[in-house]
């Protein structure tokens, strides 16, 4: 690839978006295999229930935005861990609440604090103006994100 594609590939928003996912995602696999022996999609987990209390896999999928199957398979496996409390709803048994173990409420909070050093890192790259301009192309492409419509 020369010099001219490659500049032309940094200007398209999805593969620049792409990339720094990636980034993101080595730096914080490294950080939560190293501080709580987790993959990333376990950590997720865990914290979304850290976060959310009780809720069921629909409540994760849809806040998370993560693939069904692969919550699933990771959710299996907390349980089994027994980092993860799966229970059977008396008025309804295809539901299944969830929520974290005594065990998984540990490991939440022994892994938040580096977790959270980690984002203050990331933000301190960034003034205040910056991550608030950020934020607002979040929102932006959050919704841009929506369309299916190309014309």
């Amino acid at each position: 690839m020369d010099s001219f594609q490659e500049a032309e590939l940094n200007r398209f928003i999805t593969f620049r978006i792409a990339r720094l996912h990636a980034k993101l995602n080595i730096q914080a696999a490294k950080l939560l295999a190293e501080t709580a022996g987790l993959s990333l999609t376990q950590w997720r987990i865990i914290a979304l229930l850290g976060n959310m209390g009780q809720c069921n896999s629909s409540d994760l999928v849809r806040v998370s935005a993560m693939d069904k199957g692969l919550l699933s398979r990771r959710l299996k496996s907390l349980v089994q861990e027994g980092l993860v409390v799966s229970m059977v709803d008396r008025s309804d048994s295809r539901v299944h609440p969830l929520r974290l173990s005594a065990k998984g409420r540990r490991l939440f909070e022994e892994t938040l604090p580096h977790t959270r050093r980690r984002q203050a890192a990331i933000r301190a790259s960034l003034t205040d103006e910056e991550l608030e301009t950020l934020f607002t192309i979040f929102e932006k492409l959050d919704r841009a994100a929506e369309l299916t419509e190309f014309d």
